[in-house]
């Protein structure tokens, strides 16, 4: 399995800016940024105030995003937003099928990284429909490897249209969340340290995040460790 040195900068930043140039999941509302005061213009401080969706951007889904029983962030183990994690190459497909993951080699426990052609598109607007997605089945065998979590490079692990969401509940069946919009352009495949916090707000669906990838040896971590019990 490649690794890479300590050496290299780390960490690398998957994270989209929220800005005006972010393109935001068709009917959701873009962002904004409200100044509420600025020592630029003579208050005593400078205060601001966001306006943001739960799903904007690099955001993680939880699993009561797509069941009524399922968890909230907030009833997620913090397991699921740090530990090792396997960034996998998926080339040019325009859908990743069961035949195209059968074959991989990923550890157990870890968080499952997808780069596609989706990287490119992350920062085009408006957005685009014929994004790569995860069928079903292939979700299913992404699922037996019992990751941490499952991470794409774009709004979503299914097609555009419908509101079924199959590998999306999939997923969220198992109890896990699932983290998209990762900018993973220039990131090489192989196994890091992955890292992205949600927001500690109880009930929520959705959040965004800063996610970040790290040298496996730099931490010196164990495979595994970070779902040991204490």
């Amino acid at each position: 399995m490649k690794r890479f040195q300590a050496s290299r900068r780390f960490p690398l930043d998957l994270t989209l800016s929220i800005d005006g140039q972010l393109i935001v999941y068709p009917g959701d509302p873009a962002p904004r940024v409200h100044r509420l005061s600025s020592i630029a213009k003579g208050a005593a401080l400078t205060v601001s105030s966001l306006e943001l969706g739960c799903h904007v951007g690099t955001h993680v889904d939880a699993p009561s995003h797509f069941l009524r029983d399922g968890a909230s962030l907030d009833q997620l183990p913090l397991a699921h937003f740090h530990g090792p994690a396997q960034v996998v190459d998926m080339g040019e497909r325009d859908a990743i099928t069961a035949k195209d993951v059968q074959s991989l080699s990923v550890p157990a426990g870890a968080h499952i990284l997808l780069k596609t052609k989706n990287s490119r598109f992350l920062k085009e607007a408006p957005f685009r429909d014929d994004y790569c997605y995860l069928t079903p089945e292939a979700a299913e065998i992404l699922l037996s490897f019992t990751p941490l979590s499952i991470g794409i490079d774009y709004y979503s692990l299914d097609p555009p249209g419908g509101d079924s969401f199959p590998a999306h509940i999939a997923v969220a069946g198992r109890g896990l969340p699932v983290f998209v919009c990762l900018d993973l352009a220039d990131v090489e495949p192989g196994e890091y340290s992955f890292s992205a916090f949600p927001l500690n707000i109880p009930g929520l669906e959705g959040s965004p995040v800063r996610a970040l990838l790290f040298a496996r040896e730099s931490l010196n971590e164990k495979r595994g460790a970070w779902l040991a019990p204490p």
